[in-house]
């Protein structure tokens, strides 16, 4: 009775192939990789609000336009509300204008568009001129940088 458990062993253990062992380390390193990542709205924003200071820095610079997929539009408040369907994105253009002729101190400002899909950093550039950079948030998640991403 043991050589017939003793042989099933030996034929069990014969049927093992130890030739195809795949390497963990580089295994869980690939499920890491592939691993479905969280992206917080605040996240979105904070990458909006980098991507826009650096647009601001170099306004005339167009490869951080294309590099990031942007819409960009500059001009007064009037001609930028004629250029934008966005109901929420008008408002914000007419309380800059109002803003603006009252000689007040505007900052930078990033705004969601009334549909959540969209967010517009804004900010005044010159006299009565206004620059408004439109990030979608499917080009900014696809172009954030991995590490930041939870």
């Amino acid at each position: 009775m043991k050589n017939i458990y003793f042989l099933a062993a030996l034929l069990l253990f014969a049927q093992c192939d130890f030739s195809n062992r795949i390497d963990t380390t580089a295994a869980v390193k690939e499920m890491k990789a592939r691993q479905v990542k969280r992206v917080l709205p605040q996240d979105i924003v904070n990458q909006v609000n980098d991507w826009g200071q650096q647009m601001q820095a170099k306004p005339q610079d167009t490869s951080l336009r294309s590099q990031y997929a942007v819409r960009y539009l500059q001009g007064n408040a009037q001609t930028l509300r004629t250029q934008i369907s966005d109901p929420k994105v008008k408002a914000v253009l007419e309380a800059l204008d109002y803003s603006l002729s009252m000689n007040q101190e505007v900052p930078a400002s990033i705004q969601k568009n009334a549909a959540g899909d969209s967010l517009y950093y804004i900010y005044p550039a010159q006299k009565n001129e206004i620059v408004l950079i439109g990030f979608s948030k499917v080009q900014v998640i696809q172009k954030m940088d991995r590490a930041l991403i939870k």
